[in-house]
Order: structure tokens, then C-alpha cells, then sequence
């Protein structure tokens, strides 16, 4: 893998400024112009503020004979890297009759830095496929989706999702949530299902060929946000919890990483989730962890995901003491998925250990962003993830296990 010559480093600069005009246009338009016409449901709003009964109708009451919202309030507001809303709906007696959904969450690209980083990325692309074009087809503990679009000139994106707390599922405070050893096993089970159903699929040729490898994935974010300065400094700032050895090794880090991602295209490719850490976890309604936010969504080796959820979600003893055992549970678990071609377990430890350099580099990415941009997560939350994250990095030697 070479770096980018000077040409296409000109040429990339040259894009990102184009698209950023396109985007600070479009943002100051659906600002101060009229409202935007949402004529159809492939019409893709600008913001939950934006959305109206009409086009509600036409996304929700189409399978419903004589159905219509009547009315849409939005509830709350939650701008990180997603604008996020809830939205409390009233219908017709024909709407009601049928049950359909009185309350949705939202997430868009609202905002000129969502937009920035989401949508120049392709990453709102991406978890539109997921939500459009996989989801409906896996047996997961993870929200469904009403509705999921992206508008490739304007990089505008929306999802409507069920709100699970109509269940009683619960979405935890990371930093007060746990994990036990059956919370753990609960976890591979759900990583073995989405990447059991889709191991070395020929849908990525296909229907899914928008899912980008995670190689391609990360090497645009490179390009566009300057992801691997933003990884050091994010390192400098987490110092103090950070394990001396690792530390050391800090002029590897960026380039194991992405010899890690080089790596995959010797491997079958399957679904990747790809931010695994805590918080994005759940609880139903009887306390079964679960898995949301797939706005990172890729295809690629398995052990990325796999490696990222241990090293992210469980206390560092306790991961010492269940690794082995919840890998082989994991391997046993995929071809009841539907894999074929399951490594054996030297080959996947070697790749758990390789592959959780993806873990480390996100952690430290959101901590080393700019004071001019909201924090990607609390800063106490994300220093804890770190420390758990690089003592694993250090206790399987990961970057030498890329040597």
C-alpha cells in the first residue's frame, strides 16, 4: 500500500473543497429558502423539523388502506455527530386501527459539520444500505428502521427508526453498565449472527456493493479529516492512561493499523459494524445486550468487529479470563449462522489479536478532535474505553503481531 502521490493529493484537496461549497450551500439554502417540497417519500428531508404529516403518509401508510398522519411534533434535541429527535405522531381512525407507529426517533445530517463528516465520507450512505437493504433480513436485537435515505448532492440523510423504549429496552450509561459473563456471551452471539449470514457473501457484489471494504472505507476518512494526525493527537491527550508499552510504540501505531485493514483482502469478507464500543450496546427488555448505531458500516474480516466489542465492553480481568472461551464460543456459533470456511481457532486468535488495532485508533480519534467541534463522546467515557482498549492492544501484542 503507497501513499497518495502529489497529484492525487491536489486532486483530492481540489474534491473536498468542491464538496464543501456544495455543502455550505445546501445548508444556508434549507436555512433561509422556502421548505423544501417532500413530494415523495424518496424526497429526502433536511431535518426532523423539516418533515411533515404529508410526507409521514407516504413513508408509513402506503400498505394502509385510507391511512394518514395528521400530525408530526418533535420532541427533544440531541446534535452530536447525528441530529437527533424523537417524533410523537397522530393519525386518522384508519391509521390508529392499523397500530401504526406513534413515536419514532430520528437521526439526520442536520448541520454543516454532520454533513462534513458523515456525508463527503459516504458513511450516511452506507448505514441507509444497512438499514434498507440488510436489516430486515437478520434476527438481531437492534432497532428496525421505518425509513432510510441519502441524498448524494446535498449529502443530506435521515432514519427513522422504532423508539425501543415503546418495549422497555433500555440504552445504558457506559460508564454504569457492566458487563457480565453471560452479557458477554450475548454479545458474540449477535456478532456471530450478522456475520454468519453474510460471510463471504456474493451479495457485496451485488445488492450490497455500496458497502465499501473497510480498507476503502478508512482510506477516504484519511483523505477527507486527516484521520491519522487526529489519531496522535488524540494519543497525546489520553497519555496518562495509556500503558507505557504501547505508548512507546506510538511512531507503529498508525501504519499497524492500517496494515490490519491491508490484511482483510486474505480473508472472507462479512459485514462489519465497525464502532462496537460500549455505548453503542443495549439492553431489551429483559436485559439481553443488543446492538445499535450501524452508521460505520463496512465489510471486511470478521475479527475487526469481533476484537473491537471485547476490547471496548469488558472489564480488563475479566477479558483476560474469558477471551479464549468466548472466541471458541463465537466459532462454534458461525456456520448455525450460516458461514462456511470457519478459521480454525489459532488462525482466529491470531486475527483478534492483529485486528484490534481498529479499536484503538477509533477511541483515540474521538478524542482528538478540534475545540471548535461537539465531543464525539464524553471525555471521561471515551479516557475508560481507552485504557481498556490499548491494555488489550498490549496484553496481545498487537502490533507486533503485525510484524
Amino acid at each position: 500500500m503507497t501513499n497518495p502521490s502529489v497529484p492525487q493529493m491536489i486532486t483530492y484537496k481540489l474534491g473536498m473543497a468542491l464538496d464543501t461549497g456544495r455543502i455550505a450551500r445546501a445548508v444556508l439554502w434549507e436555512h433561509i429558502g422556502p421548505s423544501p417540497r417532500l413530494h415523495s417519500a424518496a424526497r429526502v428531508p433536511p431535518s426532523a423539523e423539516s418533515i411533515t404529516a404529508d410526507w409521514l403518509t407516504k413513508v408509513l401508510c402506503h400498505n394502509v388502506a385510507g391511512a394518514r398522519v395528521v400530525n408530526v411534533e418533535v420532541i427533544g434535541a440531541d446534535n452530536g455527530t447525528s441530529a437527533r429527535r424523537a417524533l410523537e405522531l397522530r393519525y386518522n381512525t384508519e391509521g390508529e386501527a392499523a397500530q401504526l407507529p406513534a413515536r419514532l426517533f430520528s437521526k439526520s445530517t442536520a448541520t454543516f459539520g454532520s454533513r462534513l463528516l458523515l456525508g463527503i465520507t459516504g458513511i450516511t450512505e452506507g448505514e441507509a444500505t444497512f438499514y434498507n437493504d440488510v436489516r430486515p433480513g437478520l434476527t438481531l436485537r437492534s432497532p428496525n428502521a421505518y425509513y432510510a435515505g441519502y441524498d448524494p448532492k446535498s449529502y443530506r440523510s435521515m432514519v427513522l427508526l422504532e423508539d425501543l423504549r415503546e418495549r422497555n429496552w433500555m440504552f445504558p450509561d457506559p460508564m454504569k453498565n457492566p458487563v457480565s459473563r453471560a452479557d458477554a456471551e450475548d454479545m458474540v452471539a449477535e456478532m456471530a449472527i450478522y456475520h454468519g449470514a453474510l460471510w463471504d457473501s456474493s451479495r457485496f457484489n451485488t445488492d450490497l456493493h455500496k458497502l465499501r471494504p473497510a480498507l476503502g472505507w478508512q482510506e477516504t476518512l484519511n483523505r477527507k479529516v486527516d484521520f491519522g494526525k487526529r489519531t496522535l493527537t488524540g494519543l497525546e491527550r489520553a497519555k496518562d492512561v495509556v500503558p507505557e508499552a504501547f505508548y512507546a510504540q506510538r511512531e507503529r501505531l498508525y501504519p499497524a493499523f492500517m496494515q490490519s485493514l491491508a490484511l482483510h483482502g486474505s480473508s472472507p469478507a462479512t459485514l462489519l459494524h465497525q464502532d462496537l464500543h460500549l455505548g453503542n450496546w443495549l439492553r431489551d427488555d429483559s436485559g439481553r445486550m443488543g446492538l445499535y448505531d450501524w452508521q460505520c458500516v463496512a465489510r471486511g474480516n470478521w475479527a475487526l468487529d469481533y476484537s473491537y466489542a471485547l476490547a471496548g465492553a469488558l472489564d480488563t480481568s475479566d477479558r483476560r479470563e474469558w477471551e479464549e472461551d468466548l472466541l471458541k464460543l463465537y466459532l462454534r456459533l458461525l456456520p448455525e449462522a450460516g458461514a462456511s470456511s470457519v478459521p480454525s481457532f489459532d488462525e482466529a486468535w491470531l486475527a483478534y489479536r492483529q485486528q484490534c488495532m481498529h479499536a484503538v485508533v477509533f477511541g483515540l480519534f474521538t478524542l482528538g478532535g478540534s475545540r471548535f467541534e461537539p465531543e464525539l463522546q464524553p471525555r471521561d467515557y471515551t479516557l475508560a474505553a481507552i485504557a481498556r482498549i490499548t491494555r488489550h492492544a498490549t496484553d496481545l501484542d498487537a502490533i507486533g503481531a503485525l510484524r
